[in-house]
């Protein structure tokens, strides 16, 4: 989050840097009420004006967080098995999406109409997709995975049910939830079209 640009001519890093500290504390507690201007301007000590000129909203706030953590460039699993690989994928996604963070994020980003939010979610989930695509190409590679299929469509079907049962449906996101969408996306992806059950 320390990446965040600076705006040209605007305040000192030093008073950015105590406003985004409010926030990933915020954040970090899993506690959207505080993340209102008025909330970060009393826990930063920066003005509400200041805040409001750089950044107009909470919208604002959390497309510049989003910005800060793109592109994505995270380490992704490489055991050699699509589905090993699948798993810890899922996995991993499931736990920051269990995280107080994310629980307090995503609500407000999915509900918000902010135009800058949106372009920012969108840069970011597209950067996330593109990146643990990797695995799949990987597996495509090895000749464990079809080439007929979009590696980031493959993503989007492995994360997709996390992501609708964090905000949609609000059921549990488990171990169940995660064996049964790798399972179901290596069999998309197995090369063969008679394959059942679990693909390696």
């Amino acid at each position: 989050m320390d990446r965040v640009r600076a705006r040209p001519g605007g305040r000192s890093a030093a008073v950015r840097e105590r406003v985004f500290a409010a926030v990933r504390d915020a954040l970090e507690r899993g506690d959207p009420a505080a993340l209102t201007i008025e909330e970060v301007a009393r826990r930063s000590g920066v003005h509400q004006a200041t805040i409001y000129r750089r950044w107009l909203s909470t919208a604002g706030l959390v497309a510049d967080l989003l910005i800060a953590l793109t592109p994505v460039q995270t380490p992704l699993p490489d055991t050699g098995d699509l589905y090993e690989d699948l798993v810890e994928l899922a996995t991993r996604v499931a736990d920051t999406v269990a995280s107080p963070t994310s629980q307090a994020m995503l609500p407000l980003i999915a509900a918000s109409a902010d135009d800058r939010l949106s372009r920012a979610a969108a840069d970011y989930w597209g950067s996330l997709f593109d990146h643990t695509a990797t695995v799949i190409r990987r597996a495509q590679q090895r000749g464990q995975a079809t080439t007929d299929i979009d590696p980031i469509h493959a993503i989007e079907s492995l994360l997709a049910p996390i992501y609708l049962r964090t905000l949609t449906t609000h059921q549990p996101v488990d171990t169940t939830l995660v064996a049964a969408t790798a399972a179901a996306t290596a069999r998309m992806l197995h090369p063969t079209a008679k394959t059942s059950g679990r693909a390696s």
